[in-house]
């Protein structure tokens, strides 16, 4: 929903040129991280009720020098002034358009078939649908963020179904990013389809941050002796947005969870008699839904319901057993203390689910215990030392350089690892990713510097 002129408030404020540079680094950004991606474009969203989608920025990747070249795009009907949401939406017997289900859903669209995607109709008519292998990922704002007081469902235009659009969403589509693969490389939900959706999250913020900017200039005109503390307050701001655009090294740890899973699964494996954590949570995963029968109107269902949402992120997930114990200690031991003395269980129910929580404790540092790592005798103790040490740490920007030892570590493994190549291609991509930081943050304070300036 944005918009260059203020002449009206439903739409999100950043000034053109300061929206394109934005956007232009998002692009590369996501260019550098994903190998496959050649092509970005990100289009803003808006105002109400027009909707308009507008072209901002287009960039493509050169194969031999990565040397991104802007606005290298046919010209597009999303070109200025773009198209309103009445001529792109959803109607019976027009051609369906991607955009519009970004737009109206929220959600993403990925075309890994795109002779047979429905959305890539236009496509398929000029015969290009073999190479057109893409993904559109929505922006989204909260609209608690985005207005003081949220406009009457009136005031919003009808989506597909009639009603007003975004009516049951707590958000706004603010603009949509949308990158092009290599053919045959990208696939719903794959890795690269949530790493675009995580910096979609980043670009909202900084999309957020940029429109309480041009509200605050607004009123720098009016009231001069506001203008210091609101350039000081944008410059916070803007310093806030540093460490998530090191976001770099949230995809960096997630990599390390895959070494910490495999290594737990060895451990499962050799010593299968241990309780592990996936067994003692599948048994307490058993008893909550017997109390949840023994319960059936029970107050307590939605923190059931809850409960049973955070013992499966934590079956699902390989963290450090210090962050498996703040997950029991903070969210799961509590949930299941207001559970029981809420609803009507056998008293043996709570010793057991007090047993349960204290192994669950305990078989967060069984992969850590010596007796389990020597029953391990297919791989030799200084390789299991490695292991160990490297997928039980964190990599942050003090030590970024050790990016290297698990580059090195997985190409040294014998052993058939599932991902093992995949996990190897993510390190080298986040590693030139983690050295492009710098650059970005010093032009963020290059910004920041001509924001405190223009004061005067």
């Amino acid at each position: 929903m944005t918009q260059v002129t203020h002449d009206n408030d439903t739409g999100i404020r950043i000034s053109r040129g300061v929206l394109e540079d934005v956007c232009k680094r998002m692009i590369e950004i996501i260019l550098f991280c994903l190998p496959d991606a050649f092509r970005g474009t990100i289009y803003s969203v808006g105002p109400m009720p027009d909707l308009r989608v507008i072209r901002v920025a287009t960039g493509r990747k050169d194969d031999l020098s990565s040397k991104i070249t802007w606005d290298a795009l046919n010209p597009s009907g999303y070109d200025p002034p773009g198209k309103i949401w009445d001529t792109y939406r959803d109607r019976p017997g027009s051609t369906l358009e991607a955009m519009a289900w970004c737009v109206e859903r929220q959600k993403s669209w990925t075309a890994d078939h795109p002779e047979n995607n429905i959305r890539s109709v236009r496509k398929q008519l000029e015969g290009k649908a073999g190479e057109d292998f893409h993904h559109m990922e929505p922006v989204l704002v909260r609209k608690a963020d985005l207005w003081k007081k949220i406009p009457p469902m009136n005031a919003f235009p009808e989506d597909s179904s009639g009603k007003p659009i975004w009516k049951d969403s707590p958000y706004s589509t603010v603009a949509v990013i949308k990158i092009h693969f290599l053919t045959g490389t990208i696939k719903q939900g794959d890795r690269a389809t949530r790493i675009i959706k995580e910096l979609s999250r980043s670009l909202g913020t900084e999309m957020l941050s940029l429109h309480a900017r041009e509200l605050a200039i607004e009123k720098e005109k009016k009231l001069v002796l506001e203008r210091q503390e609101t350039s000081d307050a944008l410059a916070h701001e803007f310093r806030n947005l540093v460490p998530k655009i090191g976001f770099a090294y949230r995809a960096i740890n997630n990599e390390i969870s895959y070494l910490r899973e495999t290594w737990e699964n060895l451990i499962q494996e050799h010593v299968p008699a241990k309780c592990s954590k996936q067994t003692i949570l599948e048994q307490l995963d058993t008893l909550l839904d017997q109390v949840a029968m023994q319960n059936p109107s029970t107050d307590s269902l939605e923190e059931i319901l809850t409960l049973k949402e955070y013992q499966k992120y934590l079956v699902e997930s390989f963290l450090q057993p210090q962050q498996n114990e703040m997950w029991l200690r903070q969210r799961i031991r509590p949930l299941w203390l207001s559970i029981l003395s809420q609803t009507k269980v056998f008293e043996s129910y709570s010793e057991k689910v007090d047993q349960l929580l204290d192994l669950l404790k305990q078989s967060f540092h069984s992969p850590l215990n010596q007796e389990f790592i020597d029953k391990i005798k297919i791989i030799p103790d200084d390789l299991k030392r490695k292991w160990i040490d490297l997928a039980y740490r964190e990599v942050n920007r003090a030590n970024n350089g050790i990016i290297n030892d698990y580059i090195e570590f997985l190409e040294s493994v014998d052993l058939e690892l599932p991902r093992k190549r995949t996990c190897l291609k993510n390190f080298d991509c986040l590693k030139v990713l983690v050295e492009l930081i710098p650059e970005i943050e010093d032009k963020l304070n290059h910004r920041l510097e001509e924001l405190k300036n223009s004061g005067s």
